[in-house]
């Protein structure tokens, strides 16, 4: 039997994806893909000014404001759950993320169906790449895999090629 590291959902061995959260369970082999180039990928966001913006450190958070893509559709997350999986809908791998990002244009072929996890703890937001193929950037820098970082009111966060600006509001 195999056990998710995700969901702890039990499943007979050699089962590749978990069927309650959609995780890549075999973890000794290695995944084949079609990974984008490094070059392909890019930053592609421009130069974010940071001034005069609060850290989210020192207030209590109210709400974050996704604006995904080019045509800047717009998710809330009210933090009445403290984790969202950013990603794309797959019903046949059963994978459901609470932010899909499959409809935000040709970058969103980008974007892995588990990406990463937006999250509070205590005061802060962080972002945390799912070990996605194509990588999650905040404001130009790539993020290491499965280890969180704080986001920030103006950030830019970037999922394989799909930019979303950050907006928090507080209380």
């Amino acid at each position: 039997m195999i056990k998710c590291q995700f969901c702890q959902a039990t499943h007979v061995d050699n089962t590749i994806f978990c069927g309650e959260c959609g995780s890549y369970l075999l973890k000794e082999q290695v995944r084949e893909t079609d990974a984008l180039d490094t070059d392909e990928i890019g930053w592609e966001g421009g130069a974010v000014n940071k001034s005069g913006l609060t850290s989210v450190q020192e207030v209590s958070l109210a709400a974050l404001r996704l604006k995904i893509g080019s045509k800047h559709r717009e998710v809330e997350v009210t933090f009445d759950k403290l984790t969202y999986i950013l990603g794309r809908v797959d019903p046949i791998s059963n994978v459901f993320p609470e932010i899909d990002l499959s409809a935000d244009g040709e970058l969103a072929k980008s974007v892995s169906r588990r990406h990463a996890r937006i999250l509070k703890q205590r005061n802060k937001v962080l972002v945390e790449d799912l070990g996605s193929i194509n990588g999650t950037f905040i404001n130009g820098k790539k993020l290491v895999p499965y280890l969180p970082e704080t986001l920030s009111d103006g950030d830019l966060l970037q999922l394989g090629k799909l930019p979303v600006e950050i907006r928090i509001y507080t209380q």
